[in-house]
């Protein structure tokens, strides 16, 4: 675990330092958020809302994960000599799910202030959405670490993701409407339990393919 910890550090580091990545992410946050309080400033209802925020969601962590493994092959040669791949890939799920969350939480607070919230159980919202960006964050880490290999680019990379990405929305989807309703908590754990399955059969997957990616 230290391996993982120290590569952890080391992604941390790297972002710190590009202070352009975040200036752009926070752009492109304010630039989406913005332009849906102007399309819909006085006639947002419920459902529109929720689909807007996870529509919101995709393109922020598309844009957010875009980097992960583009333009540093020479650091991925550097760190085959030094480190496994699975703890390799481990680090970058860890990474990217917590600086996703992160960005999340400020795309979140922003699209509350502009738009605002019509969310009745605020935590099972929170958690629906969690869940949803760790998956999403994961799954889109090794469909770019794919692509960037096969050298499609976008189009690998989307024709990759969609099949698992299409239930995670759909789920979250749920999830969050289900909040929004002021369910009773016997009515979310279907949806729980999809996600949390999800994000699971997502990390297993990773862990198990990225080896694979890693020998080429």
């Amino acid at each position: 675990m230290n391996q993982v910890y120290a590569i952890i550090q080391r992604e941390f580091r790297h972002e710190m330092r590009s202070r352009k990545s975040w200036l752009a992410i926070l752009l492109y946050i304010s630039s989406i958020v913005y332009i849906c309080y102007l399309g819909f400033r006085h006639d947002l209802d419920a459902t529109t809302w929720n689909t807007l925020f996870w529509i919101l969601m995709v393109f922020i962590a598309m844009f957010a994960s875009s980097g992960s493994f583009s333009g540093r092959e020479g650091e991925m040669l550097y760190l085959y000599t030094l480190v496994s791949p699975q703890k390799f890939i481990l680090a970058r799920l860890i990474y990217n799910g917590l600086f996703m969350l992160l960005v999340s939480l400020m795309a979140f607070v922003g699209y509350v202030f502009f738009v605002g919230c019509p969310v009745s159980n605020l935590l099972i919202f929170l958690v629906a959405m969690l869940l949803s960006v760790w998956g999403i964050s994961s799954l889109l880490t090794v469909s770019f670490s794919i692509s960037s290999k096969g050298g499609g680019g976008f189009a690998l990379m989307a024709i990759i993701s969609f099949p698992l990405l299409v239930p995670l929305l759909l789920s979250a989807q749920h999830l969050s409407a289900l909040s929004m309703e002021g369910a009773s908590t016997n009515g979310f754990t279907g949806s729980l339990i999809a996600l949390i399955a999800l994000d699971v059969i997502i990390g297993a997957m990773s862990y198990l393919l990225f080896p694979y990616l890693w020998r080429d």
